[in-house]
């Protein structure tokens, strides 16, 4: 359990830092959000094909970093706006992104 909250921590403030970073260069929530999910499903593709079941890694830091949660607030919000080719296209490119990057991962590693 301590080491499922201090992968939670770090992983939490490594979004955090992540944010400030991409959002003070782009100035778009979005792209941080998608890079944040699809750099997990990478990183988890990569721990799962390797055998590397650790739960201060996957279910503690890459379960606070990656943000399924502001993906949803994200598309909620475009549909609320009208904009729904913009949010359904936010959901497709995360999900198809997420699975590919995940299956890149887990098949390098096999």
């Amino acid at each position: 359990m301590i080491g499922i909250a201090i992968g939670g921590f770090l992983g939490a403030i490594t979004r955090y830092v992540f944010y400030l970073l991409v959002e003070s260069r782009l100035w778009q929530p979005k792209v941080a959000t998608w890079l944040v999910n699809t750099i997990g499903s990478l990183v988890l593709g990569l721990f799962i094909g390797s055998g590397n079941l650790s739960v201060f890694w996957i279910t503690g830091f890459l379960g606070a970093f990656t943000t399924f949660s502001t993906m949803a607030l994200d598309v909620v919000k475009d549909l609320e706006d009208g904009k729904w080719l913009t949010g359904g296209g936010y959901v497709l490119l995360t999900v198809v992104s997420g699975v590919v990057l995940f299956s890149l991962g887990y098949g390098y590693m096999l």
